[in-house]
């Protein structure tokens, strides 16, 4: 077994929440939203990352922007709605920007004896975006690393490639739940726990191949520990991973109706650190989570579902999508009170998780966050 190198204080401490916005979500690459979402003039939606406000935007519906979602004048959210199609204007005292995030007009300008070498400065702060295939991902540093430092080039061609049969439209919702954003992502990654908090719902649909369990599966032989134990420190790529299970369904009637990604029966799930999973259910309904930290005990939890893209464009499958969303709701309650019951059972002090060789991802984040986060 492998000790966790991350202290309970690391998912109880206020302090670290401000370290987390500081050194990873305002540095790394983070998920913002879905391409489709902008493919009107004046298209936006809206994030709160690493504690910044941002808004995601579009004059054209071709060209993305990201600026700090703050109007220059007194602080005022630009934009105030998660989604919209509407012109950079302020509401509190209309002042405007433009698609460069310059300031382009001023309601009672006289009022403010503002000189036009003074308005000609005033501009919105800009942030990095890249576009993966349908995903949109935003970086807050003023040097932003290559997002391929963060990913390895080949799961971003996955990602781009899976994301690209998703259809434009899709359900949302997001909620609140009392556990540390940093063990939504674990539990995430975890594929051991799925037999025993979702028996009868995702574990039933997975392809068994050999016994369920194998009990008291021992030797002293095992020396996978021993290895991560030298290893110092992880690379930024091991932190994300991806995973395929072979899924078990009846014939579906509206399979020859989408554009399905693949034609194997699988549930294929890449998970980007730090905050982010991305996944297809058999090709044909596709899901995303994130886990954005509110406070050392408490999560937003974002999830958008959608199916594949239909052949047929005057079929929308809005049935589907909506029982899409139930199904993967229903996932997702059966971890929460899990994982809030793990939330409340840590204590500063207490002992450090055991880790096993199937956990290697957990250990490398944990090893990671120590050396940049923690140092």
């Amino acid at each position: 077994m492998f000790r966790s190198v991350l202290p309970a204080d690391a998912y109880l401490d206020d302090r670290y929440i401000d370290l987390e916005n500081q050194r990873i979500f305002q540095k790394l690459w983070v998920f913002a939203g879905i391409r489709s979402t902008l493919s009107k003039k004046n298209a936006f939606l809206t994030r709160t990352i690493g504690g910044v406000p941002v808004v995601v935007t579009t004059v054209d519906g071709i060209t993305i922007r990201v600026f700090e979602n703050q109007c220059r004048h007194r602080q005022m959210p630009l934009q105030s709605a998660a989604f919209g199609n509407r012109p950079m204007v302020c509401p509190y005292h209309a002042w405007s920007y433009d698609q460069d995030g310059k300031l382009r007009a001023v309601a009672n300008a006289h009022l403010y004896q503002m000189r036009q070498s003074e308005k000609d400065s005033i501009g919105l702060r800009e942030f990095a975006v890249r576009v993966i295939g349908n995903l949109i991902f935003v970086n807050l540093s003023e040097n932003p690393l290559p997002i391929e430092e963060q990913f390895d080039p080949k799961m971003l061609a996955e990602v781009a490639e899976c994301s690209s049969f998703m259809d434009a439209r899709y359900a949302y919702t997001s909620f609140e739940v009392n556990y540390n954003w940093k063990l939504g992502y674990e539990n995430a990654v975890d594929y051991n726990h799925v037999p025993f908090v979702h028996p009868s719902s995702v574990y039933k649909l997975w392809k068994k191949e050999g016994p369920d369990h194998q009990q008291n599966a021992f030797s002293e032989d095992m020396t996978w520990d021993l290895e991560e134990t030298a290893h110092a420190t992880a690379a930024l790529p091991d932190l994300s991973c991806s995973r395929m299970v072979g899924f078990v369904l009846e014939p579906r009637p509206y399979t020859p109706l989408m554009r399905r990604y693949g034609d194997k029966d699988i549930h294929h799930t890449w998970f980007m650190y730090p905050n982010m999973g991305f996944g297809t259910i058999v090709g044909e309904w596709f899901v995303i989570q994130q886990y954005e930290p509110i406070a050392p005990d408490r999560t937003r939890f974002h999830l958008w579902t959608t199916t594949a893209q239909s052949v047929d464009h005057r079929k929308d499958f809005i049935a589907l999508k909506r029982s899409v969303m139930e199904a993967e709701k229903r996932v997702v309650d059966e971890d929460v009170p899990l994982l809030e019951g793990l939330q409340r059972s840590l204590y500063r002090g207490c002992s450090p998780a055991l880790l096993g060789a199937y956990e290697r991802p957990i250990a490398r984040i944990g090893k990671w966050y120590r050396d940049n986060v923690m140092a």
